[in-house]
């Protein structure tokens, strides 16, 4: 018997540019979890060009009800908004095709649909990253919520939205091609509970020498998205303070960039040539050279301990 689409609890969404080595075991870590597969489906939205993967997808999808394969030509990052597009669950999370779930997490996320559907909490799965304890933050305001993300809104992995929400974006709505999860996190500023989920649901994956990504690395966070932060401060939904903490953390964030990919030469296949187009806007070449500094110094001071 087919499954009604807006029975399912939760929507996986996995955008991929077709990385065979990466997204069969994000698939089998989803429908290993022992979860009835009438409770979630998963949608796997495909730009990439290749056609072995896509056969190897057909096959893999062809034993799955609750599967839905697209492809798509959608550039960049906007294939993320192509599966959202398709999602039918009443919670939708945003799986990154190179991060596994932990044994029990799909379980926990279904949990948190069937909660809180009558509410409808802004939430955002951080991960691990920010070191919450307790792990669940529960935020009093939407300048609070971004306040306590910082830069990792811009991360698209702690994704997740109501799918009532996502469609009532409006028709025409522009998603900055970058950071386009980060637009649909933000599109609700008045909602009465903002969470910051903390716990440990997914695993990167050893990636080895395949190619993460290939845009342009300094233009997207030290243009693309502080002008995102900028314009919720514009139109007043978040505090000066507020703009000024983002703002200070992601340049922390630059740095760090800078000192690995530029200063040590670490191997990467992220566009680093915007570099010098993008100073000047939101922060100076010298702010961050002098951020990229202390970094050294405080490797060094590390090694000599």
């Amino acid at each position: 018997m087919e499954i009604n689409k807006r029975d399912y609890q939760i929507s996986l969404c996995i955008p991929t540019n077709g990385v065979s080595e990466w997204v069969f075991p994000v698939l089998d870590s989803i429908y290993n979890q022992g979860v009835s597969e009438e409770l979630f489906e998963v949608i796997v939205t495909d730009n990439g060009k290749n056609m072995i993967f896509r056969e190897e997808m057909l096959q893999y999808a062809e034993n799955k009800k609750n599967m839905i394969y697209r492809v798509t030509d959608a550039p960049l990052f906007l294939n993320e908004i192509e599966a959202y597009k398709s999602a039918g669950g009443k919670f939708i999370k945003f799986i990154n095709h190179r991060t596994i779930l932990l044994a029990g997490a799909l379980k926990q996320l279904i949990s948190f649909a069937e909660e809180n559907e009558a509410g409808k909490p802004i939430i955002y799965f951080s991960n691990g990253v920010l070191g919450l304890s307790p792990q669940i933050k529960y935020c009093e305001t939407f300048s609070d919520f971004v306040e306590n993300l910082s830069y990792w809104s811009s991360w698209s992995t702690g994704m997740g939205i109501w799918k009532s929400d996502f469609e009532k974006l409006p028709a025409g709505t522009e998603f900055n091609e970058l950071f386009p999860h980060t637009t649909i996190l933000f599109s609700e500023r008045n909602r009465e509970k903002y969470i910051i989920d903390d716990r440990v649901f997914l695993e990167e994956q050893r990636v080895g020498k395949i190619a993460k990504g290939r845009y342009d690395l300094f233009h997207a966070f030290a243009v693309e998205y502080p002008a995102i932060i900028r314009d919720l401060y514009r139109s007043g939904d978040i505090r000066k303070t507020t703009f000024s903490h983002v703002l200070q953390k992601n340049l922390k964030l630059i740095a760090f960039f800078y000192h690995g990919y530029v200063m040590k030469g670490k191997e990467t296949s992220y566009d680093l040539s915007g570099f010098e187009n993008a100073m000047d806007i939101f922060y100076s070449r010298e702010t961050v050279l002098r951020e990229a500094e202390k970094l050294i110094a405080g490797k060094n001071h590390n090694e000599s301990d």
